[in-house]
């Protein structure tokens, strides 16, 4: 759930979370939840619920969540999910609003490719919700903003340090120290960073060649983008696909 305006709490697995405006929250499937809103005030909330084993992709409509009277844990599919979603989520995180959106804008639109497109969205609202704890911690104020700002103009193959310090007012190498700090990444290196895991999701999500790949991504040439991937993951875009695809992902 991505709650854009409101206030309240949810109840998960006995739990309870704060809801504040722009709360990100995420459920472990099976998770036992009530989400509760103040009386008095209106909200606004976006639910991404999807069948991340596209067992029944012949389904039109959106699968409803179940309720306790009609769940039956012995027919529910199991997932491999990954240490960091093992528990729920719940935090503020103002800048994946507008992924959250064009995530659910592309399922409700179903145009050409629009699981692939969900799909990769919706994995950039999950990474962005488990990055504040790989990375060590809370961020401040400027790095929150520097990151939204290199997440939503990734795309760009302009982006470097000197644009990107241009924006915040400060001296490329100053802000790059500051943001080195707090994610152990210079300012090139996490902007190099992001670009490899959106493309890293335009190759499990999506059957875009190279060239597509590196240009949505944001780097300037295919051959640029296969010289980096290979030297930030140790193997090519293609091989990463290929062995993906092998492993049923």
């Amino acid at each position: 759930f991505f709650v854009k305006s409101g206030s309240g709490s949810v109840e998960a697995d006995g739990k309870k979370y704060n809801i504040t405006n722009d709360t990100a929250i995420f459920l472990p499937p099976g998770t036992k939840y009530k989400l509760f809103f103040d009386n008095n005030e209106k909200f606004e909330i976006i639910v991404l619920n999807y069948d991340l084993i596209n067992n029944f992709s012949h389904l039109r409509d959106s699968l409803t969540t179940a309720t306790e009277s009609n769940f039956k844990k012995d027919i529910m599919p199991v997932y491999e999910i990954l240490r960091e979603f093992s528990n729920p989520i719940v935090s503020v995180l103002p800048q994946i609003y507008l992924t959250a959106s064009k995530c659910s804008e592309k399922f409700l639109i179903k145009s050409t490719y629009y699981r692939e497109e969900a799909s990769a969205l919706l994995k950039l609202c999950l990474l962005e919700m488990i990055r504040p704890t790989s990375l060590g911690g809370e961020l401040s104020a400027l790095c929150e903003k520097v990151l939204e700002y290199i997440h939503e103009n990734y795309s760009q193959s302009s982006l470097t340090n000197s644009t990107v310090a241009s924006y915040f007012g400060y001296h490329p190498y100053h802000l790059s120290r500051m943001i080195k700090q707090e994610t152990g990444k210079t300012l090139h290196q996490y902007i190099t960073y992001y670009r490899i895991q959106v493309a890293k999701n335009y190759l499990i999500t999506t059957n875009y060649d190279m060239e597509q790949i590196a240009w949505l991504s944001g780097f300037c040439s295919s051959a640029y983008f296969i010289k980096t991937f290979r030297e930030q993951t140790g193997i090519t875009p293609k091989k990463y696909r290929n062995e993906k695809f092998n492993c049923g992902i």
